[in-house]
């Protein structure tokens, strides 16, 4: 159940809201099933420059404080891990949030920023567009040794070899199938049973993490190609439009804390 696995409160909130506005059931929900695949993870947020000056780097240090006041402010483990410092601002920034599901709040956020304003550095009344990207990454987990027993079928045979004292007349031999993704692993190096199961499931662990990580780098690929935009901020109109849910925003109520701004 989702109370069990989930500590913080505030995303045990969100993820409730999440339920109800798809029609689930809050009380026979077995949680999994409105996951995908990286939404139980810890999560960094990088944020840098996608069009513009040195402006940006101003914007940078104006995002990169919001959120980590915002992310404070509901109890979430948050830390800012790497800064590029200018004499403006950040030029580049990276935030770690360890807290289970923390990919699964913040990820609609990952994105491209614009920002329409006038540019504070310069003695003009021209409105200027800065962009910033906000990528949302889920940190990569390795694969837990602790397999689920219904995911594997194993299997004993007799080893083969070339004869002479050294061929196995038992089935020493062990072969493992993952059903889930059909990786086979033989093992029969050993002439114990037992040493081939272990070293059987050691490879079948490295098949995995490789596997994962493939899906990861494809995944992150994604990410980095994204150039949707998220929000549009206009610091004139006190207005902040966010794209993804058709939704305005006092901008000052929002940089103040104000505003609840995340709808998954």
């Amino acid at each position: 159940m989702y109370n069990e696995l989930i500590n913080n409160n505030y995303i045990k909130k969100k993820f409730i809201e999440n339920l109800i506005k798809n029609n689930e059931d809050l009380i026979n929900s077995k949680f999994n099933l409105n996951l995908k695949v990286y939404d139980k993870y810890n999560c960094y947020i990088e944020i840098y420059q996608n069009v513009g000056g040195i402006e940006t780097h101003q914007l940078i240090k104006i995002f990169t404080d919001f959120y980590l006041k915002w992310l404070n402010k509901q109890d979430l483990n948050t830390y800012l891990i790497f800064k590029e410092i200018s004499d403006f601002g950040y030029k580049k920034t990276l935030i770690y949030i360890k807290e289970k599901f923390s990919f699964f709040l913040l990820k609609n956020e990952s994105g491209i920023h614009r920002i329409i304003r006038k540019n504070p550095l310069l003695n003009s009344n021209k409105v200027q567009t800065s962009y910033l990207n906000i990528k949302i990454i889920p940190e990569l987990i390795e694969i837990n040794e602790n397999l689920n027993k219904k995911e594997i079928i194993v299997e004993s045979f007799r080893s083969s070899g070339s004869g002479g004292q050294h061929v196995n007349n038992t089935n020493s031999a062990i072969r493992i199938t993952h059903i889930p993704t059909n990786i086979i692993v033989n093992c029969q190096f050993e002439r114990s049973q037992n040493k081939n199961k272990i070293n059987a499931f050691k490879i079948l662990n490295y098949k995995l993490l490789l596997k994962k990580k493939l899906e990861f780098k494809n995944f992150l690929k994604n990410i980095n190609d994204n150039k949707k935009y998220i929000k549009t901020y206009y610091y004139n109109n006190n207005l902040i439009i966010d794209h993804i849910n058709n939704k305005k925003y006092n901008l000052f109520e929002y940089f103040k804390l104000n505003i609840d701004f995340l709808n998954l």
